[in-house]
């Protein structure tokens, strides 16, 4: 099986203004990793037209699956719906089933404009269904288009990723030490060059309470069958000097 690859775009000036925290990445990256989808790269970018389609174009081509999240609401400035459909030269206009959805889901004279706005997207969009709010997202090409409301975003993406192809799931192992990093530093870039088709990261940490600190070393690979020998080498090392670890 090929290798699958991700990207994802946020999109808001409320993330780069630092008023809205951005969650939706963190939670998506955690559930490609363990659906063997690669992620390769998170940007963060204006509502803006010309921005939001040079970005899109980008990742549709580098990647085989791009998630993008906000700009799908109803306002003025939720504008990715459009965006995307000039992206791929698709009209921008109402979706029949989209439309037909929000109908439904609205009480009689509770449908207003900017409820028949989140039913606007490409004119050849699949939909991705909310089970929350009943607004859509929608898929066009390579490109899955999410909304930014965490909550909304998190159910309506636990269940697009029920249909889509999936890899092998990455192997992950943290080992946590005693020791700082400045001890383990030359061994561990040893085990690191023997060992090419793993990653291995090291993440000090110190708790001021207790005054005592440590690392923890993650090893990773999407490739090795297993990591034992990794884990053992790095276990070994940490014994000659004087340290103790475990696997957490």
């Amino acid at each position: 099986m090929s290798r699958l690859t991700a990207g994802i775009i946020v999109i808001g000036d409320e993330i780069l203004s630092g008023r809205t925290k951005d969650t939706n990445s963190n939670f998506i990256a955690k559930r490609l990793i363990k659906s063997g989808i690669q992620l390769e790269e998170i940007i963060i970018i204006h509502d803006n037209k010309e921005t939001i389609i040079k970005n899109v174009l980008s990742f549709h081509k580098k990647y085989n699956y791009v998630f993008t999240t906000g700009g799908i609401g109803p306002t003025h400035d939720d504008i990715t719906s459009e965006s995307i459909a000039l992206a791929f030269n698709q009209k921008y206009c109402f979706h029949s089933k989209a439309y037909k959805i929000l109908k439904e889901y609205y009480s009689k004279g509770e449908f207003n404009e900017g409820r028949k706005k989140m039913a606007k997207m490409p004119e050849k969009a699949k939909l991705i269904l909310n089970p929350l709010t009943a607004a859509p997202g929608f898929i066009v090409k390579n490109i899955y288009v999410l909304p930014g409301v965490p909550l909304i975003m998190k159910k309506m993406f636990l269940n697009l990723l029920k249909y889509i192809e999936k890899g092998t799931p990455k192997k992950i192992v943290t080992i946590n030490i005693n020791l700082y990093e400045s001890s383990i530093a030359k061994g561990l870039k040893k085990i690191q060059i023997d060992h090419p088709n793993c990653s291995i990261g090291s993440y000090p940490y110190f708790n001021y309470i207790t005054n005592k600190g440590g690392v923890n070393i993650v090893i990773s690979s999407w490739t090795l069958l297993n990591l034992d020998d990794i884990i053992k080498k790095i276990e070994n090392m940490i014994s000659l000097l004087d340290g103790k670890s475990s696997i957490v």
